[in-house]
């Protein structure tokens, strides 16, 4: 006899799993040997089977031991798209803007402890997208000792990241192939064994010993002008390693010029492409999270709950041309005089019509929602909502959000209604705060009245309007 299911009985789980990251549906490894320096191009491909434009975001380890990373294309169909080095700042500040406005972008960042975020927006529906990142080390005249991670390295720790830029896992494989590319003469073994010019590999790290023999010339045939690239790119890299270790005063803008020349992911430089306008729909896409494989075979796809509130896992800022955690946080993206200092009496204006909210705002916290909903509605005045807003929306993370209006957010996430009710639709405590406060940007009149459609496509859920109104921001 089959059992009765009481379909009212999801609305009382206690907590339900985030939505699953997408997988990847290969993942091509090309290892060229060219001494002195070795080559590593990684292509992995995956399809958006959404149902709607997509933001596809993925962060990764090192792949190679002091890989130098100096480029990054994506190619769809017939259709490929290169990556040029830029200012940090100012490459992740266009690239949100393409985001938002639904054109095609690419932007590959720098994290913490090497790690790194390869993002791809505009993607559509029924899209095969391949991620090609490539790389360069040197080799000594005998060869070298490197260590491969196709996959996540179990060994490399997992460092703070924000929400939607911290690594996705998986236990579900899927083809992986190396590829070896050089002289015959030059031998890569691995576990003591020669390995084939092509194989199938594993999830799990892989030590690979590159053996050069004595007195072996190579051709000038033998080099491509992408091989010329990734030398330049090493070079470039040791003339930043040899400033930065010289014990004086660093200057960045040098590092910057040899990161530009070398088309370098440093630190002061990020890989940026933005499409013309129209080349995507310009429909505002959904960020979704990639997920790399793990070597533990018992891994699972998604972790079992939501992330809790954790405002001291938000990374510390890069210096001057690294904003806030969040990316971009600036004036709007595309007006003019960008940089100019607003006159003096605006900004005195804006004094004063801030100076309560921002006094409302630093009261002890409370878990009254009536008064929570009305600091809300205050905060949301002071939120950008044509960039800051609709990425913290999109991403479910509050560091998009100024200062003041995150300290806000957070704590209405942290109420239990909030973490019971975001529990029911599948969403974080935060994403369901920055909805909320979204909510009164539009009773205010502060933002457009179809934003909260990025989150709620349809319409917003009964659990939400409940919680709205017991807020008093509901519509």
């Amino acid at each position: 006899m089959d059992k009765l299911i009481d379909p009212l009985m999801p609305l009382f789980r206690p907590a339900a799993a985030p939505r699953p990251p997408m997988l990847l549906d290969r993942t091509e490894i090309c290892l060229r040997l060219v001494p002195p320096i070795a080559r590593l191009i990684v292509t992995r491909t995956f399809t958006n089977r959404e149902g709607a434009p997509i933001e596809a975001v993925l962060t990764m380890p090192p792949a190679l031991t002091d890989e130098v990373v100096h480029g990054v294309m994506v190619r769809i169909g017939e259709q490929r798209w290169v990556a040029q080095a830029r200012a940090r700042r100012r490459a992740e500040t266009n690239y949100d803007g393409a985001a938002v406005d639904g054109n095609r972008a690419i932007l590959l960042e720098e994290l913490k402890q090497g790690w790194r975020a390869l993002s791809v927006a505009g993607v559509q529906l029924g899209e095969v997208i391949s991620l090609t990142v490539e790389s360069v080390i040197g080799l000594g005249e005998g060869g070298a000792s490197v260590r491969l991670c196709p996959g996540v390295d179990p060994d490399l720790a997992v460092p703070a990241l924000p929400d939607h830029l911290s690594p996705r896992q998986t236990g579900m494989a899927h083809p992986i192939t190396l590829k070896i590319e050089g002289a015959n003469e030059i031998v890569v073994r691995s576990d003591g064994r020669d390995l084939p010019p092509m194989q199938r590999i594993g999830t799990a790290p892989l030590t690979l010993d590159i053996v050069i023999p004595v007195g072996f010339q190579g051709r000038v045939t033998d080099w491509s002008a992408d091989d010329v690239r990734a030398e330049m790119g090493l070079r470039m890299a040791r003339e930043i390693g040899a400033l930065v270790g010289s014990g004086g005063p660093v200057d960045r803008q040098q590092i910057r010029d040899l990161a530009l020349k070398g088309n370098l992911l440093t630190s002061e430089t990020s890989l940026v492409f933005i499409g013309a306008e129209g080349e995507a729909t310009g429909v505002l896409p959904a960020m979704r999270k990639l997920a790399l494989v793990d070597a533990t075979p018992d891994v699972q796809a998604v972790p079992p709950k939501p992330s809790a509130v954790e405002p001291e896992a938000i990374p510390e800022a890069p210096e001057q041309d690294s904003p806030t955690p969040g990316r971009s946080r600036g004036l709007g993206l595309r007006w003019p005089g960008i940089n100019a200092p607003a006159p003096l009496h605006i900004r005195l204006a804006n004094w004063w019509h801030s100076r309560k909210v921002l006094r409302e705002m630093r009261r002890a916290p409370s878990a009254d929602l009536l008064q929570l909903g009305a600091r809300l509605r205050e905060a949301a005045s002071l939120v950008l909502w044509r960039q800051d807003g609709v990425l913290a929306l999109r991403s479910g993370d509050v560091n998009h959000l100024p200062h003041q209006v995150a300290a806000v957010v957070r704590e209405v996430a942290a109420v239990d209604a909030v973490r019971q009710t975001a529990a029911v639709l599948a969403l974080s405590a935060d994403q369901l705060a920055i909805a909320l406060l979204t909510r009164a940007a539009i009773l205010t009149q502060a933002a457009s009245p179809d934003l909260l459609d990025q989150l709620f496509p349809d319409r917003a859920p009964p659990p939400f309007e409940r919680l709205a109104s017991d807020m008093e921001v509901r519509a």
